[in-house]
């Protein structure tokens, strides 16, 4: 590997100022190495991976994210861990759990403002669990590139999961709860994809502002229009709405309950224009379950 060299400075964004890195790209020769994250490894723990694979082993979770260059993957073995280094995310990696999502335990820093923030092109975290304790920002925060969460749970005691301007963030099989505020919040010009998650309880942030009490399992801000695509999922038991698009006052359209069960005849012309609005913001949704959402279950609310 090129030596190392201080590769970090201060940015100050929509979130907590932070240390980010710079990208340090691929090794030479184009190697990646598979680092295994136990106390101990075992031969049982590398017999499917092929003969040629390069290893490294740590003990812990911070020194294998700090080792990684592009194009390598880090497998982590049940038990709980800490790793500031996830708020320092530039390099295109795979991280993964082996076993159950519930058995590996990456909880936050509750001193730490960040938990987990991702810049790099492609980042994939996969069968882990995410348990957020007294970050400031979102357990998640997508600042540029692209990240999936594949077969993950979010426990949220902040934030949920950002995607910022610029930003993709594909989630399937994963499950978020307990944010604060929405489950998942797309600032403007962002793309997500959200294929047979659960999206439940959040917004448990008790507030007088309105602004805040509508948000709930998604939340759009639309100027310039994200991108969402959502399929199977199931979205309940939030304190605001199911999904909540937030427009600009000058653009309000009022649309009562548009999704309700036993609207009134006189209330098409709302979902016509609930539709239309949808399709301008790029807003393809099928087969969702969303239900039992305090305020209801989508709803367009001005800024």
């Amino acid at each position: 590997p090129r030596p190392r060299e201080l590769r970090q400075w201060v940015v100050h964004g929509p979130f907590f100022p932070r240390i980010l890195r710079r990208r340090k790209g691929k090794r030479d020769l184009g190697k990646t190495i598979t680092h295994i994250v136990a106390k101990v490894m075992t031969t049982e723990m590398v017999k499917g991976l092929s003969s040629d694979t390069l290893l490294q082993q740590h003990g812990d979770l911070d020194v294998a994210l700090d080792s990684c260059y592009s194009g390598d993957t880090v497998v982590i073995f049940p038990g709980e861990y800490q790793a500031a280094n996830l708020a320092l995310l530039t390099e295109d990696i795979v991280i993964r759990g082996v076993g159950k999502r519930e058995e590996i335990l990456i909880t936050s820093e509750p001193s730490h403002d960040s938990f987990v923030v991702s810049k790099a092109d492609n980042v994939k975290l996969m069968h882990l669990s995410l348990i957020q304790q007294g970050t400031v920002d979102g357990i998640v925060v997508v600042e540029s590139g692209h990240l999936t969460l594949e077969n993950c749970v979010l426990k949220c005691e902040g934030t949920g999961v950002c995607v910022l301007t610029g930003a993709a963030l594909t989630v399937t099989d994963s499950e978020i709860t307990g944010a604060q505020g929405a489950g998942v919040e797309l600032y403007p010009g962002s793309t997500a994809i959200l294929e047979r998650n659960e999206i439940h309880h959040c917004n448990n942030l008790r507030t007088s502002d309105s602004s805040k009490s509508t948000l709930g399992g998604v939340n759009m801000k639309v100027l310039p229009a994200p991108k969402l695509k959502m399929t199977n999922n199931h979205i309940y038991g939030n304190n605001g709405y199911g999904v909540s698009i937030l427009q600009p006052t000058e653009q309000f359209i009022i649309v009562e309950e548009a999704l309700s069960k036993g609207a009134a005849s006189g209330d098409n012309k709302d979902d016509n224009t609930l539709s239309k609005v949808m399709q301008n913001l790029n807003l393809e949704m099928n087969n969702n379950k969303i239900e039992a959402n305090l305020k209801g279950d989508i709803r367009i609310v001005t800024s």
